[in-house]
């Protein structure tokens, strides 16, 4: 045996033998390096195994020891240093899934108190609910009122009204004072009405009368529908008109008519429409019975409360072109 090893020996030292020697050198240096770095970095060393019987009480410092995982359980190294004992072995030269980002607005299911309150402008109280929404609730949309109708013009008018026997001097006879007549009102002196108030014309400009009996007119009243028939005159506000009537089988009168005002009033739409189609009863049946409830060329306007002349020319009637 000792010659064997002497004659190895003296061959390994052999001139022939030094290049290979040498390779043989570097490739054990090499893989000693490789085994004391590189398998370093990439296996963890098993922790020290300290007996339970060797007395050691825990002091401070020493070093937490786990359990050997057995020889058949599957060992993976996870990201945070601890070890898999379950499942598939993880790929070490597998890159890591990066973490996802969160979301900018978490869902409804997952808000927390702290989130909802951000989104209020108060905190809330110790004894009410906090505020959920960032937006504060919409406001109702109003409803739309009605339009209301705009106020209307009434007209007042205001006469006097008065008879005495015939020849007797305008001024000298007695006025009776009639206000704010109401349409189709009579004027009646002594139990006769020769004259009902019709209406007034378009802006409270003149008033219309019927003349309901046969009489001889003197003064500047405007006849309608024509002078040679005149069953309405139209007056302005401080003209005057005389009505001479001779009763059957009495003594001849004179009437006398002077329109005081006509005042334009407003009035709500309700109260005008009322005021338009309000006439009055005695009136409307002495027209029906004298048959003149309709004239010709004269129109009453029930939306405006008007008079509306038919015709764009009327004629003048005087008392001297109504003599006997």
């Amino acid at each position: 045996m000792r010659t064997f090893l002497q004659s190895l020996r003296s061959d390994l030292l052999d001139r022939r033998f030094l290049p290979v020697l040498a390779l043989l050198g570097v490739v054990l240096a090499a893989a000693l390096a490789f085994a004391v770095l590189g398998g370093g970095s990439s296996t963890s060393s098993a922790p020290p195994v300290t007996s339970a019987s060797s007395g050691a009480t825990g002091a401070a410092g020493a070093i937490a020891i786990s359990q050997a995982p057995a020889a058949n359980e599957a060992v993976a190294e996870t990201t945070n240093g601890a070890h898999q004992h379950s499942g598939a072995p993880r790929n070490p030269f597998k890159p890591l899934p990066s973490p996802k980002a969160k979301s900018a607005a978490p869902s409804s299911s997952q808000t927390t108190p702290a989130a909802a309150n951000a989104g209020s402008s108060t905190p809330p109280s110790s004894g009410a609910p906090a505020s959920s929404g960032t937006s504060s609730p919409s406001t109702p949309a109003k409803p739309s009122q009605p339009k209301h109708k705009p106020a209307q013009k009434l007209h007042q008018v205001d006469v006097l009204f008065g008879a005495a026997p015939a020849g007797t001097p305008p001024q000298n006879i007695p006025m009776t004072a009639f206000n704010n007549l109401t349409r189709l009102y009579p004027l009646a002196v002594n139990g006769e009405a020769p004259l009902v108030f019709t209406g007034v014309t378009a802006g409270g400009a003149s008033a219309i009368f019927t003349v309901v009996r046969e009489v001889f007119l003197h003064g500047p009243a405007v006849c309608h529908p024509s002078a040679s028939q005149c069953q309405a005159i139209q007056l302005a506000p401080g003209q005057s008109e005389e009505l001479e009537y001779t009763p059957a089988g009495g003594q001849p009168l004179v009437y006398r008519l002077e329109l005081v005002s006509i005042t334009a009033v407003k009035a709500s739409a309700a109260k005008a429409a009322r005021a338009f189609h309000a006439t009055s009863p005695a009136g409307r049946a002495l027209l029906r019975t004298a048959g003149l409830s309709a004239l010709p060329g004269l129109r009453y306007a029930t939306d405006s409360g008007v008079i509306v002349l038919r015709v764009h020319r009327s004629f003048a009637a005087h008392a001297a072109s109504r003599r006997r």
